[in-house]
């Protein structure tokens, strides 16, 4: 038997058969966690395979490779520098798609607006975040003008053209690839601002890279699938959404905002992979074409934003069957951490969010930041290896966020001694009727089984004499009639009467936030509003 030096031999064992250290594997330096390095592979690998579409063109992994690369130039000679922030006020698309992954390419820092939002509070946004560059479309110019130091508006991002035409002004010949840091800052994302102005949660690229993966290990991402994304570009969608699905070396079909026509044409099409809220695939079972669209493409439904019925999945499991129905918590300062299994459903269980994700931790605190015995309701502190590292230039919120502990969001909720967790809802939902705590969520997961129930949302109304009552916005079934008495007298089983809502508004739809998560504000205030005279 030949022996190398050291008395080792060929098979790299010592004489005591345990693996030999091997110096080279110590002086090999890691490749840094990037998105950027994960798409040049997919360009090496998939290069003429359609890794985006929109509706005015498509891009193979190849061409997106150096559509990127271009981007990142036309940043470059903007005079966009690492580090500099560059907010985009633009539909989705493929020509924003490429913008963001440039910018982050040329080492800058991309931050998608809320294009729901008035000039004033862009105004107010914008504050701390001092972007260098603002890059808009036409539609959406009017109201960032003189927002930055610099406007750039793409005239023909939407056009039937050639992507180096609709990126026009913003590219070049030269690609502008700059050196990037695992650590560097990647992304900043407009938080929902249910409560105020939105601030810009920030991810480095690594965090960036950490949620991508555990969003294809978790979300079942392949490189066979074709997402339909119907989201706005302004929310985390965009990281667990197209991100991933680019990260994974699928194909995402983009549309400019969610149509019903339009996403059951891509779902007939081959669409495999849907992510929305449950008001967007009831839109889509309403269609009178829906029973003639062919489904048996779709084989992961994730659903986000909004507790989900009973009716809700039964039908989702009827009209989609090869589909995994998929579910969890998460928020825009650190993305999904907990999932609900397609096999949680069929068994029937709906209430809770599920089980902490693969490398999340989440605790349960009380105000003192102790943690509370199991199916106690507390505050939840979640920390993961993803999640964001603070505000855009607001150092007491950032402070008070994240902290040692966690990130603290005022979400509350319970964890049962199996690791399954629920949530109650967030601090400031919380209902104080008759001096008694009432959190919607509670209420909201088992009123929604009743059978007459399509959604519903629970929030407080100021009251004279309770301080707040409970209220119920109901969007029935088709067909149904319900009355408050009916509905409490439903919830009676399992609620205290206190809990119980004392009004209840009939309504064709819940609002929702701009993050498409119900607008409980709102409902408050509509039910405060006087009535018109």
């Amino acid at each position: 038997m030949n022996r190398s030096e050291g008395g080792r031999g060929l098979s790299g064992a010592d004489r005591a058969g345990r693996p030999a250290f091997d110096r080279r594997a110590m002086q090999s330096i890691p490749e840094p966690l990037l998105l950027t390095a994960q798409l040049a592979k997919h360009a090496a690998h998939y290069g003429v395979k359609p890794a985006a579409i929109d509706q005015a063109g498509e891009l193979t992994y190849a061409e997106l490779w150096a559509a990127i690369g271009a981007a990142a130039g036309g940043f470059r000679d903007a005079g966009v520098r690492p580090g500099d922030r560059v907010c985009t006020a633009m539909h989705p698309s493929l020509a924003h798609l490429v913008l963001i992954l440039g910018c982050m390419a040329a080492g800058a820092v991309p931050c998608p607006l809320n294009i729901r939002l008035t000039t004033a509070e862009f105004t107010r946004f914008l504050e701390p975040i001092a972007p260098a560059l603002i890059v808009a479309d036409p539609d959406h110019r009017p109201r960032i003008e003189g927002l930055a130091p610099k406007v750039v508006v793409l005239d023909a991002a939407e056009a039937p053209r050639p992507i180096a035409e609709r990126m026009q002004p913003l590219w070049s010949r030269s690609p502008g690839w700059a050196p990037l840091a695992e650590t560097d800052l990647a992304l900043i994302i407009p938080t929902g601002g249910t409560t105020g102005v939105p601030k810009g949660a920030i991810s480095t690229h690594r965090g960036i890279y950490l949620w991508l993966a555990s969003c294809a290990l978790n979300g079942g991402r392949t490189a066979r699938d074709v997402e339909l994304f119907f989201s706005p570009f302004f929310h985390i969608s965009i990281v667990t959404g197209w991100m991933a699905t680019l990260f994974s070396a699928g194909t995402v079909r983009i549309l400019r905002a969610f149509s019903v026509e339009q996403s059951l044409e891509a779902i007939d099409r081959g669409a495999t992979f849907l992510m929305g809220a449950p008001t967007m695939f009831t839109a889509l079972r309403r269609h009178p074409d829906f029973p003639h669209v062919d489904r048996s493409s779709v084989r992961v439904i994730a659903v986000g934003s909004m507790a989900i019925t009973t009716a809700f999945v039964e039908e989702i499991i009827e009209e989609y069957p090869r589909a995994r129905l998929k579910h969890g918590y998460g928020a825009t300062e650190f993305g999904p951490v907990t999932g609900m299994l397609h096999e949680d459903f069929l068994a029937g269980r709906l209430i809770g969010v599920g089980r902490a994700l693969q490398g999340c931790r989440i605790k349960i605190m009380d105000e003192a930041l102790r943690e509370v015995p199991a199916g106690e309701i507390g505050e939840l502190v979640v920390s993961c290896p993803w999640q964001t590292i603070g505000y855009w230039g607001r150092e007491e919120e950032s402070a008070a966020t994240f902290t040692p502990e966690g990130v603290r969001l005022g979400d509350l909720g319970a964890i049962d001694a199996g690791g399954w967790i629920e949530i109650a809802g967030r601090k400031k939902e919380m209902i104080i009727s008759g001096g008694e705590n009432i959190f919607p969520n509670e209420v909201e997961a088992v009123l929604s089984r009743h059978p007459a129930v399509r959604d519903i949302t629970v929030y407080g109304v100021k009251d004279d004499y309770w301080g707040e009552r409970v209220e119920a916005a109901v969007v029935l079934q088709p067909g149904a009639a319900l009355t408050q008495a009916e509905l409490a007298q439903f919830g009676r089983s399992e609620l205290g009467g206190y809990k119980l809502p004392k009004t209840m508004r009939i309504l064709e739809a819940i609002p929702l936030t701009p993050n498409n998560k119900p607008d409980r504000r709102r409902l408050s205030q509509e039910a405060e509003a006087p009535p018109a005279p």
